[in-house]
């Protein structure tokens, strides 16, 4: 069993890194002829831009991958009738779908090592490389990034970033500190800022006003060359918001969610972004679920190049089955753990029953 368990894993190993090469290679083409065309960047920075979303796309389309190649991995072992022998030396169907899910949840690893911790990395230099060509941040050079911060019950503050430097710094920066009541009570203008630690920031060259708390009082002005400000808006929590919240890590998107929290905003969409991460990688299980009939489907049952073709259209249904699913959820507010579920119930099922129904029964 053990010799069979490595021919096999070598086969679906084999067959999922090509069909995985040829989805990239077809996707670099594509985004690099957009990137070209869009953004007027040269061809070798486009190609490096193009390059560094190569994790994320893997990250995309890998389980689409794992199911394509393990259909036509089974389905070229049942059309040879190797795979008969194989069931001859003692795989029988339960066998089979330990060995495709422990080969799955292989999968799963490595879908969530790419979506954890290689595409983040990705993203982030290219945001900044982005960010350094055009000389701002993101793609929003006049409105910059706005966060909230709400220190207490007279000190909510909207926060106006122009850009993000290296090391954390930030440039052009502006804050609005309102009461409980939305009433203006400051705003403080800084050219820059650099985190100290504890949560404390150095503002530079800074312009504070501080309004009158009633008619008929005085307006301060003053014009200072340092000043402290104290805020829970660290490094870690901008750093994450350089990314969307489909581009975050888990950990980031769990800490930019609890961040919202404590400022009281709605955090449903995001919440739902972090079950589906979460639930991600197990599609390389469900897609191996998936795979599994198909090497019981004789050689007369169709030809090899349709079960490829069929493979990807269930895998590509899947993918708009999560994303339906996703959106359904926040229009009737389903739970966020149903909305983010339901794909994996329903294809995990429909693989269970057929599994019973026709594998068992074959």
């Amino acid at each position: 069993m053990q010799t069979l368990r490595r021919y096999l894993f070598r086969q679906l190993l084999g067959a999922t890194a090509l069909v995985l090469l040829v989805f990239l290679g077809l996707l670099f083409f594509l985004d690099a002829l957009n990137q070209l065309s869009d953004n007027g960047h040269g061809f070798t920075q486009a190609l490096l831009l193009v390059a560094l979303q190569l994790p994320a796309r893997a990250y995309e389309v890998l389980p689409i991958a794992v199911l394509t190649g393990a259909v036509y991995v089974l389905a070229g072992l049942a059309a040879s009738s190797e795979f008969t022998v194989m069931r001859m030396a003692g795989l029988n169907p339960r066998v089979a779908l330990a060995q495709l899910v422990g080969f799955g949840l292989l999968s799963a690893a490595l879908v969530f090592a790419l979506g954890d911790f290689v595409a983040p990395a990705a993203q982030r230099l290219q945001a900044e490389l982005q960010a350094r060509a055009a000389g701002h941040f993101g793609s929003a050079p006049d409105a910059g990034l706005w966060v909230r911060n709400r220190e207490g019950r007279n000190d909510d503050q909207m926060i106006n970033i122009g850009s993000i430097a290296a090391q954390g710094r930030l440039r052009h920066l502006r804050i609005y500190v309102l009461d409980d009541s939305a009433h203006l009570l400051r705003t403080v203008q800084a050219a820059s800022a650099t985190y100290l630690t504890h949560g404390e920031w150095e503002l530079h060259d800074v312009e504070s006003v501080q309004l009158p708390p009633g008619p008929g009082g005085v307006v301060r002005r003053d014009h200072l060359a340092q000043l402290k400000w104290h805020t829970a808006v660290s490094p870690a929590v901008l750093d994450a918001l350089v990314l969307s919240p489909e581009d975050m890590s888990v950990f980031d998107l769990w800490r930019y969610i609890g961040h919202l929290q404590a400022n009281g905003q709605a955090v449903q969409r995001d919440q739902l972004e972090l079950w589906r991460k979460l639930l991600y990688p197990f599609s390389g299980v469900i897609m191996m679920m998936l795979a599994l009939p198909f090497a019981y489907l004789h050689a007369r049952s169709g030809q090899l190049s349709w079960k490829v073709f069929g493979g990807i259209m269930l895998g590509v249904s899947f993918i708009l089955m999560n994303t339906l699913a996703s959106r359904l959820g926040l229009v009737a507010a389903w739970p966020v753990w149903l909305a983010a579920a339901l794909p994996y119930l329903l294809y995990g099922g429909a693989a269970l029953g057929f599994f019973v129904w026709r594998v068992q029964r074959h």
